[in-house]
């Protein structure tokens, strides 16, 4: 299980390593906005087909008849 964070200090972390200024209110929405984001993005990963191909790949060469 993952470590509680400061939600405020992640978000002004990643917006300062991104070189990115907003306003308070902005800053606000975002810290609102990140758990739900956090929770979402961490949602799609599966540990067990980490190694695993993507469903989807493209092969140029036409498969042999």
């Amino acid at each position: 299980m993952p470590e509680p964070t400061d939600v405020t200090a992640t978000v002004k972390g990643m917006l300062e390593a991104a070189g990115i200024k907003c306003s308070d209110e902005e800053f606000d929405g975002f810290v609102k906005a990140y758990p739900m984001l956090r929770a979402g993005a961490d949602s799609l990963y599966i540990e067990e087909v980490r190694y695993e191909e993507p469903a989807l790949i493209f092969s140029p060469v036409p498969p042999a008849k």
